[in-house]
Order: structure tokens, then sequence, then C-alpha cells
């Protein structure tokens, strides 16, 4: 990747590691592994192509991790609080994914020379939100994921968002966003169903939301910014469940509001 790292997979504990290339060739492999910074970029980058959450594990230092928090209650001297932080942040992302998709999802690069795997030069100067993406996606909470999201809208345009989302909101009927396959089960009731392009899907729910405020004689990126500020101050009718209408009214607007963001990333 960025002729600079190989991601090996130690299938063993289901982790990638990414190590550096020396001289930016593969017969150069020198085990070194990236610096934290480098390794959530990366991170990040994953998350983006594959619109599933990854997790950062210090993977040579985990006896000296430690929780942004202690439990309270009895101390538990052989506990190791960070580790169990990580491992809840694993198993966090894993009920992610499935809440999401039910099918797994094919890898986007090839082995070798992907013009996807040139993250610093599609990304460079995007970090924010691109990190701001890799956030949102973590959240089992629709109403978090919202407002990740809808920050990045509030990136691209450095005001509300509201003029970003009026100028790329036709955008999204013929942009290309690229292909995200699900693997279909080789086996079983769903074994003969076609695979599907996540992106397409996406596509589909964002235009028929368009359709259908649009219809409704509503201004969409009132609507979206309307909701941001639901959940962001509550000056006006806040929105605080997680299950529901509420629940339910941001849900809708995601895939749109997903689209948006990725258009942000890829041409800001």
């Amino acid at each position: 990747m960025d002729r600079e790292w190989v991601l090996w997979h130690i299938s063993e504990l289901g982790v990638l590691v990414p190590l550096r290339l020396g001289d930016g060739e593969p017969k150069y492999l020198n085990g070194e592994a990236a610096d934290f910074d480098s390794t959530r970029f990366l991170a990040d980058c994953l998350s983006f192509d594959h619109d599933l959450p990854t997790v950062v594990l210090p993977f040579f230092e985990q006896s000296h991790l430690h929780a942004p928090y202690e439990p309270i209650g009895s101390h538990v001297p052989w506990r190791n609080s960070g580790q169990g932080y990580l491992e809840v942040l694993q198993m966090a992302a894993d009920q992610v994914t499935q809440l999401r998709f039910s099918d797994p999802l094919q890898v986007r690069y090839s082995e070798e020379g992907d013009p996807l795997t040139r993250f610093k030069q599609r990304f460079d100067g995007k970090g924010e939100p691109l990190g701001l993406y890799a956030m949102a996606i973590r959240q089992v909470d629709v109403l978090a994921e919202y407002l990740f999201l809808y920050r990045i809208a509030e990136w691209a345009d450095r005001k509300n968002g509201k003029t970003f989302i009026g100028m790329y909101l036709d955008l999204i009927h013929d942009y290309d966003f690229g292909e995200l396959w699900t693997i279909s089960p080789p086996i079983g009731p769903a074994a003969d169903q076609p695979e599907i392009n996540v992106f397409d899907v996406y596509r589909e729910q964002a235009l028929g939301r368009i359709e259908s405020l649009r219809t409704a004689g509503v201004d969409v990126a009132d609507w979206l910014y309307g909701f941001r500020n639901r959940l962001a101050h509550g000056k006006e009718g806040i929105m605080v469940r997680e299950f529901g209408m509420d629940a339910d009214a941001v849900a809708a607007d995601l895939p749109l509001l997903k689209l948006l963001a990725r258009i942000a990333i890829e041409s800001g």
C-alpha cells in the first residue's frame, strides 16, 4: 500500500499488522511495524473503502495498556483493564458489522498496484473527515452515527453543511462510488442469492429518500441540518432515543448522508 506498507494477516488472531517495505519492494520486507499514527491512518482508509469498523491494537505492547477509566468496584490485581477495554472495542466492532451486513464483504483491493491502495494520494489533506467517517461507522447508535457523518458536511463547506449538501445532492444519481460486493454463502437457503454491490443499495435508498422529501415539499439540506441540530444542541425537539420513532427517522436519512460524506471526502 502506497509502495510503503504491506498488511500481514495473522489468521490465528484475526488481525492485520502493517509492516514497512524496505525500498518500496515486497522482497525487502524488514519487519518494521508501523507507528501508531500510520496504523490509524491505514485503519481509517480500510474502514472507508469497506464501510466497516476497525480497531487499532497496540499489538506488541499489550502488557502496558490501560483503559481510559478504571471500573468502579473491587480491585482485581490480575485483571488488565486495558486489555479488557480493547476486547470490548473489538466485540463492539464485530456486533456493529453484524447489524449492518448479513453476508461477508469482498476485499476491494487487487494484490498489487491497485489505484485504491494509493492512500496518501487519495486522502491527502483529508485526515480529519476520514477519521470522522471511520468513527461514524463504529457507532451502534444511529443517532451518534448521523452526527459524525453530518460533521463531514460541515467540514466540506466550513459552515453548517447546508451549502455543500445543496451543491452535491444531485450528484448522487450518477456519482461513481465504486464497488463493494457481498459474498453469498456457499450453502444454505441463501446460497443461490446474487452478490450485492453495497454502494448500489445505498444509492437506491438515498435517491428514494430524496424523492420522498422533495415530493413532500421539503428542502433536503434544511431537513438534514434540522436533525443535526436536534441531536447536537436540542434547542427544539431534542432527539435522545436510540430506538423507536427518533431512530427510525434518523436511520431513513443515513444512506443519503453517508453518500454525501463519501463525496465530500473523495472530491473535497
